[in-house]
């Protein structure tokens, strides 16, 4: 009895064993893999996902796609066939914390929705093939794949490619060509039975069956596979050793030639006491090769990139770069790498991604510090733009919140936290790069690339009724945006009675082209508007895309009698005077001089510190002395305090309202 009890000990910690090792995928270090260790993540309560709630902070949404925190290892990909259908998931497909979703949008990111898959070990990742299929593979005591055939609503469990234990880091690409290799679907992952070695599998009937090619290679730390299909059903298979080594098949992945070293570097971070590399606090990093194909009908068709995270020399610890081939992976740019992130700090940039659109552009993703110069810790996902064919990025800053990576890694063993391995990025018209962490949690967020956005010169204007509110709204865009946006203005509460005229200058409909634009939105009191409070919501639409966006701005209506130049001398010296009559009731005078034109501001406030009245609002005024007639008729007796800011001069005074 005490043998079977043993025995059965032994069969239940075996099956526990496989089924959670590889939630943890382990690396190499000096050609010596690590053994598999019993690791779990992080447990969160079951919420479904698909809230796609809009983070409105700055000039740019974006969008958290989860309800609850996930378990890293973003991915997601884009429908050949419906440049606004996506699919995506994090390692949260494990079910070890709740149901296993997928979740997937049809209307290009307007609402997510989510869908279940039959529980797994994890590391997801996701393509389309060219009839519109979707695959998604994972690790599941071997390789898994699930395959849907309805954009992402439901998913077929197709069995396992592989039934091997010691199975890792595994990616596949499909063919979208059309072309003799249409129905082939290819497969990649670390075979630790075999010394951290990359198998290669395919299928030539849209995943019903596999075969297995060969083994491609090895890689120290783990190589972590990347697979790619370009024009003609041309396969790239990209791994890590000692930089990225690339092989490329031109039989649909039959046979491979010989390995081209596609870039030279190290990895990431420094090796710390588990003999890991890490940044941060002790979270792990990896210099495991991304690479996209050019599939556009651009003269750098063809063209392929290789985007990764690596310890350049110096006391920087970790960069992004891009090599580049332009002759179909015969030859690469290993020589003259281009540096992705364009930061002067020594901060890390880490966790990269790439893409490229159906108009030739490569888009990069990455986590980023350098917003935190001091301690190097402070996160925010960015990214970059090519329009030349990756010779040269544009930077620019995706999400609108940070994180502390030391808040949310995930304990792993001694010395060792986790925080992914990879984030993806996918698209064609337009691009989402899919990714977690943002403002200390591992929910999951995206953004569109490229995207407009909306800010104001000023977020509250005061006006008299019969007066004309003057706000400037500025429209930045992220990335090279091009398309027709519609403005519109809905203000609230509905004054009663009264009314609000609104009226753009040079107008609300405007076609960027890739660069920022303005506009001036003037909004009409009449005379019987109430005094009080409204907000001026603006509505942005583009014409024939989902991009749309909302900011709100506040418009104060009182009875405000006004500012007089009470001459045209020029006085020396900045000044502001006492009010006068002081106390007052309900009318009084304030005077100031400006020695030169300047930007003037003239607020109220009482004695708490909170804004009571905002006279002049960053306004462009000529040299002279002025004074300013307010009327408290609607405030209330009390300390109040007025502040006059004109460029670099500011003063503060205090004045009595007795009534």
């Amino acid at each position: 009895m005490k043998s079977k009890f043993i025995l059965l000990f032994l069969l239940a910690f075996s099956i526990c064993f496989n089924a959670y090792s590889q939630i943890d995928p382990n690396e190499q270090v000096s050609g010596n893999s690590f053994p598999l260790k019993l690791v779990l993540p992080r447990v969160f309560a079951p919420e479904p996902y698909g809230v796609d709630a809009v983070i409105s902070v700055g000039a740019f949404d974006n969008y958290q796609v989860s309800t609850n925190n996930g378990f890293a290892e973003t991915d997601i990909a884009v429908n050949p066939r419906d440049v606004n259908n996506f699919v995506a998931s994090d390692n949260r497909v494990t079910g070890f914390s709740g149901t296993p979703w997928v979740y997937y949008t049809t209307n290009g990111g307007v609402t997510w929705s989510n869908t279940a898959i039959a529980s797994n070990q994890g590391d997801p990742v996701f393509c389309a093939d060219s009839l519109g299929n979707f695959y998604c593979a994972v690790l599941s005591s071997g390789i898994r794949l699930l395959k849907s055939t309805d954009k992402g609503v439901t998913w077929t469990n197709l069995g396992n490619i592989v039934s091997n234990a010691n199975a890792d880091k595994e990616w596949i690409a499909a063919d979208q060509t059309g072309g003799p290799f249409q129905n082939h679907v290819y497969m990649a992952y670390v075979n630790f039975a075999t010394g951290a070695s990359v198998d290669f599998h395919r299928s030539t009937n849209n995943g019903a069956t596999w075969s297995f090619v060969g083994n491609m290679g090895t890689g120290n730390p783990n190589p972590g596979p990347d697979v790619a299909v370009g024009p003609g059903g041309r396969v790239y298979l990209a791994w890590y050793n000692g930089g990225t080594q690339v092989r490329v098949s031109t039989d649909g992945g039959a046979s491979f030639g010989a390995f081209v070293q596609a870039s030279f570097h190290s990895t990431p971070g420094a090796v710390n006491g588990s003999g890991r590399n890490v940044l941060k606090t002790d979270i792990r990093v990896n210099g495991m090769p991304h690479i996209a194909v050019d599939m556009s009908s651009t003269s750098r068709r063809g063209y392929i990139y290789n985007v990764y995270a690596a310890n350049p020399p110096g006391p920087d610890a970790s960069d992004v770069f891009c090599t580049r081939s332009t002759d179909g992976g015969v030859t690469w740019s290993s020589g003259s790498p281009v540096r992705v992130n364009d930061d002067a700090a020594f901060t890390d940039q880490w966790m990269c991604d790439v893409s490229v659109d159906l108009q030739g552009r490569v888009w990069a993703m990455w986590w980023d510090s350098r917003n935190d110069e001091a301690s190097n810790m402070m996160t925010e996902t960015y990214g970059a733009v090519s329009t030349d064919g990756g010779l040269t990025f544009t930077n620019f800053k995706i999400s609108n919140q940070n994180f502390n990576p030391a808040a949310i890694k995930i304990f792993q063993g001694a010395n060792h936290y986790y925080l992914g391995d990879y984030q993806g990025i996918a698209g064609r018209t337009m691009t989402f790069p899919f990714y977690t962490g943002q403002n200390n949690t591992l929910q999951d967020f995206t953004a569109y690339l490229p995207d407009y956005g909306i800010s104001f010169n000023k977020t509250i204007d005061s006006i008299n009724p019969t007066s004309t509110s003057v706000v400037r709204m500025r429209n930045p865009v992220m990335g090279p945006y091009t398309g027709q946006v519609t403005y519109t203005s809905s203000i609230t509460p509905s004054p009663a009675p009264g009314t609000f005229t609104v009226s753009y200058s040079p107008g609300n409909i405007r076609t960027f082209n890739g660069n920022a634009d303005s506009i001036t939105i003037n909004v009409l009191a009449s005379a019987n508007v109430p005094v009080g409070l409204y907000t001026d919501t603006i509505t942005a639409v583009e014409t024939g895309g989902p991009r749309i966006h909302k900011r709100a701005y506040q418009i104060r209506v009182g009875n405000f009698v006004g500012i007089q130049q009470t001459n045209t001398e020029v006085p020396q010296v900045y000044s502001l005077q006492q009010n006068y009559p002081n106390p007052f009731n309900p009318v009084t005078n304030i005077k100031f001089g400006l020695p030169k034109g300047s930007f003037v501001t003239l607020k109220i406030y009482d004695m708490l510190g909170k804004e009571v009245a905002s006279l002049i609002n960053n306004l462009n005024m000529a040299a002279g002395n002025y004074t300013y007639d307010f009327n408290a008729v609607n405030v209330p007796s009390g300390i109040y305090f007025y502040k006059l800011s004109a460029g670099e001069f500011s003063d503060v005074k205090k004045m009595t309202l007795i009534k």
